[in-house]
C-alpha cells in the first residue's frame, strides 16, 4: 500500500505541471494584449486584472475580479492553462478531516482556492498551509469519491520546459560539459516567494540500460542537488554510503518541530549521498510509523536545505 500511495502522489505532482510549448514572446508592453485577450475570451466580465510574469515573456500569473468573486489564472499568448476561484471556506471539509488524523496537523490554512473545471463532488484545491511558522503550498485532489492527492511543499507553480536554449547559460554549460548525458527536459519550479529553480532531467547509458537522473539548479545556474541515479544503491535495504550525516544537516533535523514524531532509518532507501563529477548532496526520508505520513528532504553538500516535501497518507 505504501508503494501505491507514493506512486499516486508522484502522478499527482506530474499532472500538476503545465507544459510550455514553443511560443512567440509577447510584445514588450507592461500589459501584454495577447494575454489579456486570452483572459477576456474565457472571462469576458473580468475586471481589475493584475499581471505578473512568471517565465519572462512566456507565462503570466493573472489575478482578476468577476462579479463578487476573485480569480487567479495562468496564461500565455495562446491559451489559459488553469484557473482558480478563491473560496470563503478555510479548507475543504474532507481535507480537514484527513489532516485531523495526521501527524502533520496543527497548522493553519489561508488563501483557499478551488480549480475551475471540476464537476462536483470532484475538486482540486490549492491552499497556503502554515506549519510551525513556515508557509507551504498544500495541493489537495478529490476524485470519484476518494482522496487522490494530499501533499505540500514550498513550490507555487511548475512548468515543463523542453527547449534547452531557454535555460540559463550556466545550466546549459554544466549539462554540455558531460558528453555522456543527454538533456531530456526541465521542470521549472517557482517557490512561494517566486524564486525560480530548474530541475533538469538527463539520461545516460548505465551498463547498457538507459538511466534517468535529475539536476537541480537555482536561478543563478548553480547546482544545488541531484538525484541518486548517478550512483544508485545496489541494495535499498543495505547501509547508506556514508557513516554519519554532516553536522549542519543533523542539527537542522534535530531542530525541526514538524519531524518530532517522525523517524528515519540508516538504510540506503531512506538516506543517501549523491555523488557526481565531484559534487555531493544528500536525500533523507522521514516516516511517521503510526500515521504513515512522510517527509522527503534534500540538502546540498554544505548541509543547506534545498527542498522539503510532505505527503499525507490516505487509503
Amino acid at each position: 500500500m505504501r508503494v501505491v500511495v507514493l506512486c499516486i502522489l508522484c502522478l499527482f505532482f506530474v499532472v500538476s505541471c503545465n507544459q510550455v510549448n514553443q511560443l512567440e514572446p509577447v510584445e514588450p508592453d507592461p500589459v501584454p494584449t495577447k494575454v489579456i485577450a486570452q483572459v477576456k475570451q474565457w472571462y469576458p466580465d473580468a475586471e481589475n486584472l493584475v499581471f505578473k510574469p512568471l517565465l519572462e515573456k512566456l507565462v503570466w500569473e493573472v489575478k482578476f475580479d468577476q462579479g463578487t468573486d476573485k480569480y487567479l489564472t495562468l496564461a500565455d499568448s495562446t491559451k489559459i492553462w488553469e484557473t482558480y476561484r478563491y473560496k470563503s471556506e478555510v479548507a475543504p471539509p474532507k481535507l480537514l478531516e484527513l489532516l485531523g488524523k495526521s501527524a502533520l496537523k496543527g497548522g493553519t490554512f489561508s488563501a483557499n482556492r478551488e480549480a475551475i473545471g471540476f464537476d462536483m463532488p470532484n475538486h482540486r484545491n490549492r491552499l497556503i498551509y502554515n506549519l510551525y511558522g513556515t508557509d507551504y503550498l498544500f495541493d489537495w485532489l478529490y476524485l470519484d469519491g476518494r482522496i487522490a492527492g494530499a501533499a505540500f511543499d514550498t513550490r507555487l507553480y511548475s512548468f515543463l520546459l523542453n527547449d534547452f536554449s531557454l535555460l540559463p547559460q550556466k545550466v546549459q554549460a554544466f549539462v554540455n560539459a558531460d558528453p555522456n548525458i543527454k538533456f531530456e527536459g526541465t521542470e521549472v519550479k517557482l517557490l512561494l516567494n517566486y524564486e525560480k529553480f530548474y530541475e533538469v532531467m538527463v539520461s545516460f547509458d548505465k551498463a547498457g540500460v538507459k538511466t534517468y537522473a535529475y539536476l537541480y539548479f537555482n536561478e543563478a545556474g548553480d547546482l544545488r542537488w541531484f538525484s541518486r541515479g548517478f550512483n544508485e544503491p545496489e541494495n535499498l535495504y543495505g547501509p547508506p554510503n556514508f557513516d554519519k550525516l554532516p553536522d549542519a544537516i543533523q542539527q537542522y533535523l534535530d531542530a525541526s518541530q514538524e519531524l518530532a514524531s517522525f523517524s528515519t532509518q540508516h538504510i540506503a532507501s531512506m538516506q543517501w549521498m549523491g555523488e557526481y563529477r565531484g559534487f555531493k548532496c544528500y536525500t533523507i526520508r522521514y516516516l511517521n510509523n503510526t500515521t504513515f505520513d512522510s517527509c522527503d528532504l534534500q540538502f546540498d553538500a554544505e548541509g543547506n536545505l534545498v527542498n522539503k516535501s510532505f505527503f499525507l497518507y490516505y487509503q
